[in-house]
């Protein structure tokens, strides 16, 4: 819910990151003492949960930091920088992640050169100047040093998109919705013809292809992502900078002009461009949409089969109407490709004051201005509504399965099966409501490993970010390796109930009007005959269990929950593992905790499960000819909290599936005694935190990780028969020790003064390079 694609391609290019860094002192202005009454206003802003007061950097300061940022317009719809990218690819190679993976795959990569073959070196741009312009050294290499992408990602790499991208993008977003809708629609269709002809072989093929001349013929006719989109599309302004040292400028651009000219394998559809921008020249190649149009022209007989006149004389013009430019240049020490309609799109800020470091649109950025910049993403909020509408779900699935078999008879009556998937539409549009789009900001830093920073986005309605988290305390203990804790909303949780109820029926329909069809298949045979067993035994019970277990038991539970993993559980007594082995090992315990608002219909639930699973072992046996009783559970008493479990042979009271409840408290777990542990801290209280919370602890990992490998290794004979050998044992210690350089990944998601916020901390241990 929370900028996921740009987290996860931050967070790949920083892992590893910054473990052989040691910490560098910053030196910063001697700030006067805060004054009582700023002291005060600090306090009451940290009562009310607002952001920590940040001084407004001006644009020539955001841009002595950002780079060619203070080169794009104000109405940018997407800004994506890297910066740094040499001195992140010199960490990464230097962790033992690394080095392990190069090892295990015998430099496979392809990447396992040294770090001095970037040659692109930071170091060699010097600060920028007070006016926010590159201050590059004039001294040129005294050998030519070979070009490369090394030569271009060394530095700093920006891409941008202008208008109109969050709409175009949404355009394509909305094609490919309208594809998967006609996919589904084909496939239904497919599956009617099947029923007809009772020929199971075609439609397996129908499933394979996926794509068809009537597919296609259907998008363009398609009056939502047909001819009309095609007609409104164009290609978005797209431009690339790379920063580069000024001895190697020169060639740099050259490199990249001659791989343009590769468009010249197009022949005559491509025309040579030129144009003057912000003072600087840049050349390249145009697409020419016209010519393309004519050589479609020239091939309409042989689309004509697929295609009705009419819509291809709209394609033919619709095309010739949309050219694609690709030009290069240079600016600034910055090799500058451009991707467009036309050059007049490829509009520069002359200066930091008329760019788009000069509004409010990153401000999010001058709270870390003195950071060791890896990253900084913006989307505009115009952008991300435009994509957020346009962006299908599985509802584009259900609506083409409904219009492929409407009026159809070959599978009989299909109007409960058209029901359903309309259902499925509606109730995925009532969630969907529920979520919300801000402009969306972030910045990712070294700081003891790796930092992210995000600022607005999208927020799926999930989180209730007012209500405090009692639970947050329960990950405070250092011993505690994974810690999990949020508070959900009672009005989502109902309409993704509903939605997931919607997909499970809508499932069985479909399943059971594919049981009905007269396939002569041998495997159709064997699934219809299992499809309709299950409706006839164990329907009933799998509903019955499912309202129990997402009803009862759901009200009967709050909104918190958290969930707590450690290390500190005792071995079960296993036949044939050594007496020593089993007193001195840990196994991990897993609790999921949550406050108990009606615990009658916690019983209530409890209740109709245990009748509903007693009469399927019953069906079961009867099925089997084997007799399978329902084990009746025991149960525990401690002060106000009673224990509910199966007996199970080699269990202890920490290797205990388990769960315990009273009136204030639920605990799920794999061992009675955490679980206990954790509803006794719970009733005592501690700090409360808010919003989403995750941790997982390294440490604590690597510390169990050493103490069962160890033990392994001093058992293995008695347990398997034969000894660690010495590549073994090497291998393990080797993947062990991986983890001595990460110390932990704490995820905090909330939101402050309304905006929504998340923080990311990929926490590394300093050691020597």
């Amino acid at each position: 819910m929370k900028n996921t694609f740009a987290w996860l391609t931050i967070l790949v290019v920083g892992v590893g990151l910054a473990a052989c860094k040691k910490k560098e002192e910053v030196t910063a202005p001697q700030a006067e003492k805060p004054s009582v009454v700023e002291k005060a206003v600090e306090k009451v802003a940290e009562v009310l949960n607002l952001p920590p007061k940040v001084a407004t950097l001006t644009a020539e300061e955001r841009a002595a930091k950002l780079g060619f940022a203070k080169h794009l317009t104000a109405d940018t719809d997407y800004l994506v920088s890297f910066y740094n990218g040499k001195k992140t690819a010199d960490r990464v190679k230097t962790t033992k992640l690394w080095k392990l993976v190069q090892t295990q795959l015998g430099g496979g990569l392809g990447v396992d050169a040294a770090p001095e073959d970037f040659e692109a070196n930071e170091d060699e741009l010097a600060p920028d100047d007070e006016a926010g312009e590159a201050a590059l050294p004039e001294e040129e290499a005294e050998e030519p040093e070979e070009m490369g992408p090394a030569l271009l990602f060394g530095a700093e790499v920006t891409l941008a998109l202008g208008k109109p991208a969050g709409v175009q993008i949404g355009n394509l977003t909305k094609f490919n919705s309208r594809m998967t809708y006609f996919q589904m629609k084909g496939l239904a269709k497919a599956l009617v013809l099947a029923a007809k002809e009772g020929d199971a072989e075609s439609l397996a093929a129908a499933m394979a292809s996926g794509y068809s001349a009537e597919l296609f013929s259907d998008i363009l006719k398609d009056p939502e992502s047909g001819i009309g989109l095609l007609e409104t599309m164009k290609m978005p302004p797209l431009t690339f900078a790379f920063r580069v040292p000024p001895d190697k400028l020169e060639a740099a651009s050259e490199q990249v002009a001659g791989m343009l000219t590769s468009l010249n394998m197009l022949g005559e559809m491509v025309e040579p461009v030129e144009a003057e921008k912000a003072g600087k020249k840049f050349s390249g190649l145009k697409i020419s949409g016209e010519k393309v149009s004519k050589t479609l022209a020239e091939s309409r007989d042989a689309l004509g089969e697929m295609i009705e006149p009419e819509i291809m004389d709209r394609l033919i013009a619709a095309v010739a109407k949309h050219d694609i430019v690709i030009a290069s240049g240079t600016m600034d020490g910055y090799v500058v490709i451009f991707i467009g309609s036309s050059l007049d799109e490829l509009i520069l800020a002359e200066d930091a004051g008329k760019s788009l470091l000069a509004g409010d649109q990153l401000k999010f950025f001058d709270a870390y201005a003195a950071k060791e910049l890896s990253a900084l993403i913006y989307v505009n909020k115009a952008a991300s509504e435009a994509v957020r509408s346009s962006v299908g779900g599985l509802s584009d699935i259900t609506n083409g399965l409904r219009d492929g078999i409407a009026g159809s008879d070959g599978l009989g009556d299909t109007r409960d099966l058209e029901a359903m998937f309309r259902i499925v539409a509606d109730r995925e549009a009532a969630l969907s409501k529920l979520a919300s789009v801000e402009a969306s900001g972030i910045v990712a830093f070294f700081e003891e490993g790796l930092k992210i920073e995000s600022y607005g986005g999208m927020d799926s309605g999930a989180m209730d970010w007012k209500k405090p988290n009692k639970l947050a305390h329960l990950g405070a203990s250092s011993e505690v390796v994974l810690f999990a804790n949020m508070n959900g909303t009672d009005e989502y949780d109902a309409r993704a109930r509903e939605y997931f109820e919607a997909l499970l029926e809508t499932a069985y329909g479909i399943t059971m009007k594919v049981a009905e069809l007269p396939m002569e298949d041998e495997k159709f045979t064997e699934f219809a005959g299992m499809a309709k067993m299950f409706d006839g035994q164990f329907r009933g019970d799998t509903v019955a269990l499912w309202q129990a277990f997402s009803g009862e038991f759901g009200e009967g539970l709050g909104t918190e929950s958290a969930v707590i993993v450690d290390f500190k559980g005792a071995a079960p007594a296993i036949p044939g593992v050594p007496q020593k082995a089993v007193d001195e090992a840990k196994v991990p315990r897993i609790t999921v905790i949550a406050p108990v608002v009606d615990r009658a219909k916690l019983a209530a639930s409890w209740e109709k499960m245990n009748v509903t699973t007693t009469k399927v072992l019953a069906q079961v046996s009867q099925m089997t000819g084997q007799d399978i009783p329902m084990q009746k559970p025991l149960s525990s008493e401690k002060n106000d909290l009673t224990t509910w479990f199966f007996p199970l042979p080699f269990m202890n009271d920490d290797f205990l599936p388990s769960v315990t409840v009273g009136n204030e408290w639920f605990a799920a777990s794999t061992s009675k005694n955490q679980a206990i542990d954790m509803i006794d801290l719970a009733k005592a209280g501690g700090e409360v935190g808010n919003g989403f919370n995750l941790l997982l602890n390294f440490k604590v990992l690597e510390t169990y990780a050493k103490e069962t490998a160890k033990l392994v290794d001093e058992h293995a004979e008695a347990m398997t028969g034969t000894a660690l050998t010495p590549e073994q044992k090497k291998t393990v210690e080797d993947s062990i020790n991986v983890m001595s350089e990460f110390d932990y990944l704490k995820i905090h998601s909330r939101r402050e003064a309304d905006v929504l916020r998340s923080s990311l901390h990929f926490k590394t241990r300093a050691t020597a390079p």
